[in-house]
């Protein structure tokens, strides 16, 4: 190879890498809440269909006047069965997605930098105020979940009394990742509605580990 074919290819390389597209914060941001969703959606559903696990009995040192009697195996039995029901049911389960992302808000900084403070951590001060519509199609899922945008369904409470010919399982969104400054840890905010007055909401802490992202805890901040 000559010195001018030398020179040739490397020029091309050069310019190749220096019209390669770099990834933006917010596409990285974007990235992340698209790799975390189906652990997150995961995390935060509850099939109504499925009564909550039976409590626990009384405990034994109660002094009633009253004997309470107390079988949870038969309960168990029935739970067990339903779950296992589910569980083969194909049915879709439609989840509805807010449309846009959620403002962070101080509490949430002031959180991320209380739970991971072993790492003295310090915050990105990169601007997260404004939202973006969140790409379903982006959106990694178990199979058995459908998305739609909350926007498709009534915007008042009536949204769980539609006549759909399918069935609404949920609604949920999330927010505007704050990161530290390395990008290595994040909180998000998000929730879950099932019913008019059945969901919650709460700060997601995740961390990268090992080249991926994982939820580290959900700390519920409201609940109906």
């Amino acid at each position: 190879m000559t010195k001018k074919q030398t020179f040739v290819i490397i020029t091309i390389f050069l310019l190749f890498i220096s019209c390669e597209k770099k990834q933006t914060a917010l596409e990285f941001e974007k990235s992340v809440a698209n790799e975390i969703f189906p652990a997150l959606l995961d995390s935060l559903f509850h099939d109504t269909r499925l009564a909550p696990s039976p409590p626990p009995p009384p405990n034994s040192e109660w002094s009633d006047s009253t004997a309470v009697k107390w079988d949870e195996s038969k309960m168990i039995a029935e739970y067990e069965k339903r779950k296992a029901e589910l569980e083969k049911d194909t049915t879709k389960l439609v989840i509805a997605i807010v449309d846009s992302t959620y403002q962070i808000n101080e509490r949430a900084k002031k959180e991320l930098i209380e739970f991971y403070r072993d790492f003295a951590i310090e915050l990105d001060t990169a601007n997260i105020d404004q939202s973006y519509k969140i790409n379903l199609s982006e959106l990694k899922h178990d199979d058995k979940f459908k998305l739609k945008y909350r926007s498709e369904f009534p915007a008042t409470s009536k949204v769980w009394k539609g006549d759909y010919d399918f069935r609404l399982s949920g609604i949920t969104g999330f927010s505007r990742i704050q990161f530290d400054r390395t990008k290595n840890y994040g909180v998000m905010i998000s929730g879950f509605g099932c019913g008019r007055l059945c969901g919650f909401s709460g700060l997601v802490f995740i961390r990268k580990l090992n080249g991926k992202w994982i939820i580290d805890k959900i700390k519920v901040t409201a609940i109906s």
